[in-house]
């Protein structure tokens, strides 16, 4: 006898990274002006995460270049001088929420200056240790679900036929080839999900940052013999 079984298992923790996703614009009727302005606010705003970096509070710093535009307005129907735009966007890792919330009090209503959304996030070293342990726990339920349903028919023991991410089980591979293409293959079904999803992107309200927990999930579909 064969069972076909899905089996999940997941894991609740606190965000470690507040990845603050801003930008800096400015807009004049001079493209040195508005160049000025932009690069103005770029640095003030570099200046400032590589000051709580250094107090180890930001783990990783991203400056994009300045991108630049300009647009001739049209009032009542003529054509006005043209406008220039400039704008640059930044990425700051930040390990320390307080220190995030500061720059959020700091800078919220800077002028060429946009918080636009904190990103909360987990360690690299963190997710794969948590992918890990729901995935061993998914396996686990996997051979529980299908023992019991094994029980109940009448049957004996179990053992794996089959084991892969949801809907990638084949119709009738052998064992040993079904197996090792799951272990050597691609990673089990992952996601991350909850009030705040891992990779979300969150509205920046205020300065009294309260992040919502993260949940990785993994997915297993299995085929047993009884």
């Amino acid at each position: 006898m064969e069972i076909s079984v899905q089996a999940r298992h997941h894991e609740t923790v606190r965000p470690e990274i507040g990845r603050l996703h801003a930008s800096a614009r400015a807009e004049a009727s001079d493209q040195h002006e508005v160049l000025r302005k932009a690069t103005e606010a770029v640095n003030t705003l570099q200046a400032e995460f590589a000051r709580v970096q250094a107090a180890g509070g930001v783990t990783d710093i991203v400056v994009r270049p300045i991108a630049t535009g300009s647009w001739r307005p049209v009032v009542k129907g003529r054509q006005q001088p043209a406008l220039y735009r400039a704008s640059a966007g930044l990425r700051a890792d930040f390990t320390d929420f307080d220190a995030l919330a500061e720059v959020a009090a700091r800078f919220g209503g800077t002028e060429g200056i946009e918080l636009n959304y904190v990103e909360w996030r987990l360690t690299e070293a963190t997710r794969l240790e948590l992918e890990t342990l729901c995935l061993t726990k998914a396996v686990e339920r996997a051979r529980d679900r299908a023992t019991v349903m094994a029980h109940a028919a009448g049957a004996g023991s179990v053992s794996f036929v089959q084991l892969a991410d949801p809907g990638l089980l084949g119709e009738a591979p052998s064992a040993r080839q079904s197996f090792e293409s799951a272990v050597r293959g691609a990673p089990m079904a992952m996601m991350a999900r909850g009030a705040a999803k891992m990779g979300d992107e969150q509205p920046l309200a205020g300065i009294d940052l309260q992040p919502e927990d993260l949940t990785v999930e993994v997915v297993v579909e299995a085929r047993l013999s009884a």
